[in-house]
């Protein structure tokens, strides 16, 4: 499918670059399409509470504490408490992974936990106001100290301990991976944020990484702790929600639209994922 078919409904695949990127603004809630990107965020709101939706699942982040997630999974923010700002850091997997963090954070963040500071910190206001006033520094020597600093603070989330506010999507321990598997496995994951919706194969993800089949099974394995296939599915799922509940196509075109061979296969999918049928979903959502 193109993009004029998809519309507003489009997962974004979003890059931040090698180097660590940051962002200083006002947030609003939209209804902009989801976006994913292979990178770690991290999250600092102040004067203001922000509602996420992660594949359609809503998590509020709290303000005055820092929060941090990978950012592989289709999000937004769709509603925002109060006027203030947020500054955001985004760590590329290549360079978070080299860092000797310990198993339990790692573990925690690729399996797709939401964690935050456990309570509000004094220096993290102090760090972000200078990271606010930093935004577009991308000198080596400024890219430098930010990786440094960003490294401490998550080294100190790591000492300290953390909260969780949306718990792992799968309790699989991931491995660490390094070198040219972290860029095959972001090339995979923006060929599928860009293809999801069209009639792709598993060797067709591998293709575009120039990597082997099983060498591809294997990444998303020890990355995702699922299948190609099942996360494929389970981005197609999230769509065919978003159709469903904003549009009155008939099912079986948000099947096709979705990607799906056959409204069999999709009624199949979507029932395993969210227990109920496409129906019933829409009913509900009426």
């Amino acid at each position: 499918m193109n993009d004029e078919n998809h519309g507003s409904m489009l997962v974004d695949v979003v890059s931040y670059g090698e180097n660590v990127f940051l962002e200083h603004h006002q947030p609003e809630g939209s209804s902009d399409p989801y976006h994913t990107h292979p990178s770690i965020e991290i999250n600092y709101l102040r004067e203001c509470d922000m509602t996420y939706s992660f594949s359609g699942v809503e998590i509020t982040i709290p303000r005055d504490r820092l929060c941090v997630f990978w950012a592989a999974y289709p999000h937004r923010p769709v509603s925002v408490t109060g006027k203030g700002t947020i500054t955001n850091a985004y760590v590329s997997l290549k360079q978070f992974l080299d860092w000797p963090l310990s198993a339990k954070l790692v573990d925690q963040i690729l399996s797709g936990a939401l964690i935050c500071a456990k309570t509000e910190k004094n220096y993290d206001l102090s760090l972000m106001t200078r990271w606010a006033r930093e935004v577009g520094e991308m000198d080596a020597a400024w890219q430098r100290l930010h990786r440094q600093e960003i490294h401490a603070r998550l080294a100190r989330l790591d000492l300290e301990g953390w909260d969780i506010i949306a718990s792992p999507r799968n309790a699989t321990r991931h491995a660490r991976i390094g070198g040219n598997a972290v860029t095959h496995f972001d090339k995979m994951l923006r060929f599928i944020a860009h293809n999801a919706f069209d009639p792709i194969s598993v060797q067709d993800v591998a293709d575009s990484a120039g990597i082997s089949r099983n060498y591809a099974i294997e990444l998303f394995r020890k990355m995702l702790g699922v299948t190609v296939k099942a996360y494929i599915i389970d981005l197609r799922i999230h769509h065919a929600k978003m159709m469903l509940a904003d549009t009155n196509e008939k099912i079986l075109s948000v099947a096709f639209d979705c990607g799906f061979a056959s409204l069999s296969s999709f009624y199949e999918a979507f029932s395993k994922s969210t227990g109920i049928t496409p129906a019933a979903f829409r009913e509900q959502h009426d």
